[in-house]
Protein backbone atom coordinates (compact mmCIF):
# COMPACT_ATOMS: atom_id res chain seq x y z
CA UNK A 1 0.00 0.00 0.00
CA UNK A 2 1.37 3.41 -0.96
CA UNK A 3 0.37 6.88 0.20
CA UNK A 4 -0.99 7.73 -3.28
CA UNK A 5 -4.55 7.09 -4.47
CA UNK A 6 -6.23 7.18 -7.87
CA UNK A 7 -9.57 9.01 -7.96
CA UNK A 8 -12.00 8.30 -10.82
CA UNK A 9 -15.35 9.51 -12.16
CA UNK A 10 -14.50 13.16 -11.51
CA UNK A 11 -16.75 15.87 -12.91
CA UNK A 12 -15.03 17.72 -15.76
CA UNK A 13 -15.17 20.96 -13.74
CA UNK A 14 -13.17 19.58 -10.77
CA UNK A 15 -9.82 21.34 -10.32
CA UNK A 16 -6.80 20.04 -8.41
CA UNK A 17 -7.76 22.42 -5.59
CA UNK A 18 -11.34 21.03 -5.46
CA UNK A 19 -9.91 17.52 -5.36
CA UNK A 20 -7.43 18.39 -2.63
CA UNK A 21 -10.10 20.08 -0.48
CA UNK A 22 -12.41 17.06 -0.78
CA UNK A 23 -9.69 14.50 0.00
CA UNK A 24 -8.53 16.42 3.09
CA UNK A 25 -11.39 14.75 4.94
CA UNK A 26 -9.26 11.59 5.08
CA UNK A 27 -5.91 13.15 6.05
CA UNK A 28 -3.20 15.66 5.20
CA UNK A 29 -2.82 15.98 1.41
CA UNK A 30 0.72 16.56 0.11
CA UNK A 31 -0.17 16.81 -3.55
CA UNK A 32 -3.18 16.59 -5.86
CA UNK A 33 -3.40 16.43 -9.63
CA UNK A 34 -6.21 16.19 -12.19
CA UNK A 35 -5.07 14.31 -15.31
CA UNK A 36 -5.63 16.21 -18.55
CA UNK A 37 -5.32 15.48 -22.26
CA UNK A 38 -3.14 17.36 -24.73
CA UNK A 39 -5.77 20.09 -25.05
CA UNK A 40 -5.79 20.67 -21.29
CA UNK A 41 -9.22 19.06 -20.80
CA UNK A 42 -9.81 16.93 -17.75
CA UNK A 43 -9.80 13.16 -18.28
CA UNK A 44 -12.18 12.72 -15.34
CA UNK A 45 -9.59 11.22 -13.00
CA UNK A 46 -6.78 12.33 -10.75
CA UNK A 47 -4.01 11.44 -8.29
CA UNK A 48 -3.81 12.44 -4.64
CA UNK A 49 -0.77 11.91 -2.42
CA UNK A 50 -1.23 11.87 1.34
CA UNK A 51 1.44 12.50 3.96
CA UNK A 52 0.82 8.99 5.36
CA UNK A 53 -0.22 5.57 4.11
CA UNK A 54 -3.02 5.67 6.70
CA UNK A 55 -4.46 8.78 5.06
CA UNK A 56 -4.58 7.00 1.71
CA UNK A 57 -6.24 3.94 3.28
CA UNK A 58 -8.82 6.15 5.01
CA UNK A 59 -9.57 7.90 1.71
CA UNK A 60 -10.27 4.57 -0.01
CA UNK A 61 -12.51 3.46 2.85
CA UNK A 62 -14.33 6.71 3.59
CA UNK A 63 -14.43 8.71 0.35
CA UNK A 64 -15.36 6.09 -2.26
CA UNK A 65 -18.91 6.82 -3.47
CA UNK A 66 -18.91 10.29 -1.90
CA UNK A 67 -20.20 13.10 -4.10
CA UNK A 68 -17.92 15.77 -5.55
CA UNK A 69 -19.54 18.41 -7.78
CA UNK A 70 -22.53 16.20 -8.49
CA UNK A 71 -20.71 12.93 -9.27
CA UNK A 72 -19.94 9.94 -7.07
CA UNK A 73 -16.20 9.36 -7.14
CA UNK A 74 -14.29 6.12 -6.62
CA UNK A 75 -10.96 5.94 -4.80
CA UNK A 76 -8.36 3.17 -4.94
CA UNK A 77 -4.65 2.67 -4.44
CA UNK A 78 -2.58 4.15 -7.25
CA UNK A 79 -1.20 0.93 -8.75
CA UNK A 80 0.64 2.84 -11.48
CA UNK A 81 2.65 4.83 -8.92
CA UNK A 82 5.64 6.41 -10.68
CA UNK A 83 4.78 4.96 -14.11
CA UNK A 84 2.24 7.54 -15.28
CA UNK A 85 3.19 10.16 -17.82
CA UNK A 86 0.80 12.55 -19.54
CA UNK A 87 -0.42 16.01 -18.70
CA UNK A 88 -1.97 17.16 -15.51
CA UNK A 89 -3.14 20.19 -13.63
CA UNK A 90 -1.49 19.88 -10.24
CA UNK A 91 -0.70 21.93 -7.23
CA UNK A 92 1.51 22.39 -4.19
CA UNK A 93 4.61 20.82 -5.67
CA UNK A 94 5.91 19.77 -9.11
CA UNK A 95 4.82 16.32 -10.25
CA UNK A 96 7.41 13.58 -10.35
CA UNK A 97 9.33 13.26 -13.59
CA UNK A 98 7.57 10.59 -15.67
CA UNK A 99 9.67 7.66 -16.76
CA UNK A 100 10.42 7.38 -20.45
CA UNK A 101 7.50 5.57 -22.08
CA UNK A 102 8.05 2.08 -23.40
CA UNK A 103 7.82 1.62 -27.14
CA UNK A 104 4.27 0.55 -27.87
CA UNK A 105 3.85 -2.63 -29.90
CA UNK A 106 2.05 -2.31 -33.22
CA UNK A 107 -0.61 -2.42 -34.60
CA UNK A 108 -1.95 -1.52 -31.18
CA UNK A 109 -1.01 0.29 -28.06
CA UNK A 110 -0.63 -2.42 -25.45
CA UNK A 111 1.13 -3.22 -22.26
CA UNK A 112 1.69 -5.66 -19.44
CA UNK A 113 1.05 -8.57 -21.74
CA UNK A 114 0.70 -12.03 -20.24
CA UNK A 115 1.75 -14.99 -22.42
CA UNK A 116 -1.11 -16.16 -24.63
CA UNK A 117 -0.72 -19.67 -23.23
CA UNK A 118 -1.67 -18.34 -19.79
CA UNK A 119 -4.95 -16.87 -21.03
CA UNK A 120 -8.06 -18.16 -19.25
CA UNK A 121 -11.10 -18.83 -21.43
CA UNK A 122 -13.76 -16.14 -20.98
CA UNK A 123 -11.30 -13.68 -19.40
CA UNK A 124 -10.79 -11.34 -22.38
CA UNK A 125 -13.18 -8.49 -23.13
CA UNK A 126 -13.86 -6.28 -26.13
CA UNK A 127 -14.17 -2.61 -25.12
CA UNK A 128 -15.95 -0.39 -27.64
CA UNK A 129 -16.81 3.32 -28.01
CA UNK A 130 -13.50 4.48 -26.53
CA UNK A 131 -12.54 8.14 -26.62
CA UNK A 132 -9.83 8.81 -29.21
CA UNK A 133 -7.68 10.13 -26.34
CA UNK A 134 -7.74 6.87 -24.37
CA UNK A 135 -4.37 5.12 -23.93
CA UNK A 136 -3.87 1.48 -22.94
CA UNK A 137 -2.59 2.66 -19.54
CA UNK A 138 -5.77 4.63 -18.84
CA UNK A 139 -7.94 1.75 -20.01
CA UNK A 140 -6.04 -0.61 -17.72
CA UNK A 141 -6.36 1.73 -14.72
CA UNK A 142 -10.10 2.04 -15.26
CA UNK A 143 -10.65 -1.72 -15.35
CA UNK A 144 -8.22 -2.39 -12.50
CA UNK A 145 -11.01 -1.11 -10.25
CA UNK A 146 -12.97 -4.34 -10.79
CA UNK A 147 -10.22 -6.95 -11.09
CA UNK A 148 -6.63 -7.90 -11.85
CA UNK A 149 -5.93 -6.74 -15.41
CA UNK A 150 -3.30 -8.94 -17.08
CA UNK A 151 -3.26 -7.15 -20.43
CA UNK A 152 -4.61 -3.93 -21.92
CA UNK A 153 -4.65 -2.95 -25.57
CA UNK A 154 -6.01 -0.05 -27.67
CA UNK A 155 -6.37 -0.82 -31.40
CA UNK A 156 -4.47 1.48 -33.77
CA UNK A 157 -4.72 1.64 -37.59
CA UNK A 158 -1.80 1.61 -40.02
CA UNK A 159 -1.95 5.39 -40.12
CA UNK A 160 -1.32 5.51 -36.37
CA UNK A 161 -4.85 6.64 -35.52
CA UNK A 162 -6.75 4.88 -32.78
CA UNK A 163 -9.80 2.91 -33.86
CA UNK A 164 -11.96 3.63 -30.82
CA UNK A 165 -11.89 0.13 -29.36
CA UNK A 166 -9.60 -2.10 -27.36
CA UNK A 167 -9.22 -5.26 -25.30
CA UNK A 168 -8.81 -6.10 -21.62
CA UNK A 169 -7.73 -9.47 -20.26
CA UNK A 170 -8.37 -10.37 -16.63
CA UNK A 171 -6.77 -13.09 -14.50
CA UNK A 172 -10.11 -14.92 -14.22
CA UNK A 173 -13.37 -15.26 -16.15
CA UNK A 174 -15.23 -14.22 -12.99
CA UNK A 175 -13.50 -10.83 -12.99
CA UNK A 176 -14.33 -10.39 -16.67
CA UNK A 177 -17.98 -11.15 -15.94
CA UNK A 178 -17.96 -8.59 -13.10
CA UNK A 179 -16.45 -5.99 -15.45
CA UNK A 180 -19.25 -6.52 -18.00
CA UNK A 181 -21.84 -6.14 -15.24
CA UNK A 182 -20.31 -3.01 -13.71
CA UNK A 183 -18.69 -1.22 -16.67
CA UNK A 184 -20.98 -1.76 -19.67
CA UNK A 185 -22.72 1.54 -20.47
CA UNK A 186 -20.72 3.43 -17.82
CA UNK A 187 -19.17 6.70 -18.98
CA UNK A 188 -15.37 6.82 -19.30
CA UNK A 189 -13.57 9.91 -20.61
CA UNK A 190 -16.87 11.32 -21.82
CA UNK A 191 -18.23 8.25 -23.65
CA UNK A 192 -20.41 5.31 -22.50
CA UNK A 193 -18.38 2.11 -22.90
CA UNK A 194 -19.49 -1.03 -24.69
CA UNK A 195 -18.11 -3.96 -22.69
CA UNK A 196 -18.62 -7.58 -23.80
CA UNK A 197 -16.75 -10.87 -24.09
CA UNK A 198 -14.22 -10.97 -26.91
CA UNK A 199 -15.64 -13.80 -29.00
CA UNK A 200 -12.50 -14.01 -31.12
CA UNK A 201 -10.15 -14.49 -28.17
Amino acid sequence: MSNRVYVGNLAWSVSWQDLKDHMREAGEVQYSKVLTDRDGRSKGCGIVEFSTVEGAADAIEKLTDTELKGRKIFVREDREDGKRGGGGAGGDRPPREPRAPRADPTPAEGGDSAPASDKVEGSQLFIGNLSWDTTWQELKEHFNTVGDVQYSNVAVGRDGRKKGFGFIRFATAEEASTAIEKMNGVEFMGRPLEVRLDNKA
